[in-house]
């Protein structure tokens, strides 16, 4: 099958000087009015919310070269319609002037499944743009990368190619290994004070998820958050990477009160993880210029549906030479993060699950052939190899934008 590109957008800066990196950032509750609002459950239907487990937000961050803008708009949603994503995306792109936009949710699973009305959302967001342009300011950047057990692969393969899931392991049996790794972006203002960490992990944020309940917490993400500004690390961007197969060990605990405490844990880890991390980081660039590329799909739908097709997305970025970044619409398997990040040819390479629009799992062709949540070829809504394409443009995007850079110095 042969992926339809709608439209392809690329910055090569080779005219360009460098410029001054500045930031700003902004963050704004999205938190659903308890008592009040309607939101749908995973299995239970439409519910009104109840009580408030943790306050759910939006997070703006706009980054500027001098000459390009990025914005990265990060939510505590679990998931956003196909047509409310690309209505939000148009929107955001009519109305601002941004050179480049990533638009991602969490996928919390204990954030609202959505309540039929994205306008007041919508104008949260457009808020938080223009607090986070008015609040520019010199920033340096650098990354690093650790790891953390805290996440298995949730199908287990048998040998007659069948599968098996584990969707909840506290007794951590051992499966296939994952990418475990805690990706860092840092950035750090003029006083030496961190503004805000792009932090990249895969696994699933299903800790406090209840399939029948409404329970309205940013998960482990919001909990890592808080923890990290507890600490003087500033804001908080968490981008959920190759999670399709992944989920914490500490998956569905009941009861909600443990589940809530378990979080807290997990937060505080990948917490920890990360100040360890930024310690750790040598080089800041101070100066640069990005260099993007988006490409825009249309994926034909291959199963019985009213959809023909559904939009999708891959974004590209280096913010430095050492520093990349890859963005997908939907919830990737995790052999598709490790496939990019060993051909990138960047020294620090993220991928951004769940950005830029909503077209469900992408298993590997390998896993189709043992099923499992996700990977069961009846519930296939594209063809098979769509994930592996996906990927392996978004692998050629890198390193031409980053040859480009080569040249270009």
């Amino acid at each position: 099958m042969k992926l339809l590109l709608c439209a392809l957008f690329i910055m090569s800066s080779s005219s360009i000087m460098a410029g001054a990196f500045k930031a700003g950032i902004s963050t704004v509750a999205i938190t659903p009015i308890a008592h009040k609002d309607v939101v749908d459950t995973l299995h239970g239907g439409p519910k009104t919310v109840g009580n408030i487990s943790a306050p759910l937000y939006a997070k703006t961050l706009i980054l500027s070269d001098g000459h390009s803008r990025i914005a990265m708009i990060n939510l505590d949603l679990m998931y956003i319609p196909p047509a409310v994503f690309s209505e939000l995306l148009k929107d955001l792109r009519e109305k601002n002037t941004f050179d480049q936009l990533f638009l991602s949710i969490t996928h919390s699973h204990s954030g609202y499944v959505g309540n039929n009305n994205y306008n007041p959302l919508k104008e949260k967001i457009f808020s938080a743009i223009k607090t986070a342009n008015a609040n520019l300011q010199p920033v340096k950047i650098g990354a690093a990368e650790g790891t953390l057990d805290e996440a298995y692969n949730r199908i287990i393969r048998h040998q007659n190619s069948s599968a098996e899931m584990l969707w909840t392991n506290p007794g951590r049996k051992e499966n296939r290994d994952i990418d475990q790794t805690v990706g860092v972006i840092n950035l750090k203002k003029s006083n030496g004070e961190t503004l805000v960490n792009l932090i990249n992990y895969n696994a699933h944020p299903v800790v406090t998820m209840d399939l029948n309940n409404v329970v309205i917490s940013a998960d482990y993400p919001g909990q890592m958050a808080n923890s990290l500004k507890q600490s003087g690390e500033g804001e908080t961007l968490f981008f959920l990477g190759a999670a399709g197969d992944v989920n914490p060990y500490d998956a569905e605990t009941k009861p909600l009160t443990l589940a809530l405490e378990k979080s807290k844990e997990l937060g505080k880890k990948l917490a920890d993880e990360v100040v360890k991390n930024i310690k750790a980081i040598k080089n800041y660039r101070a100066k640069g210029q990005f260099s993007f590329n988006n490409l825009s799909y249309s994926l034909p739908v291959i199963r019985k549906s009213d959809l023909k097709a559904v939009p999708a997305e891959i974004n590209t970025l280096l913010l430095t030479e050492d520093i990349s970044l890859a963005s997908f619409s939907g919830e990737f398997f995790n052999q598709f993060g490790v496939m990019l990040k060993q051909k990138s040819p960047t020294k620090h390479t993220f991928f951004l699950g769940y950005t830029n629009g909503s077209i469900g799992y992408s298993p590997t062709k390998e896993s189709v052939q043992f099923g499992g949540y996700g990977a069961d070829s009846n519930d296939m809504w594209f063809e098979v190899d769509t994930g592996e394409q996906m990927v392996q443009k978004a692998i050629e995007s890198l390193k031409a934008i980053h040859q480009a850079r080569r040249i270009d110095h």
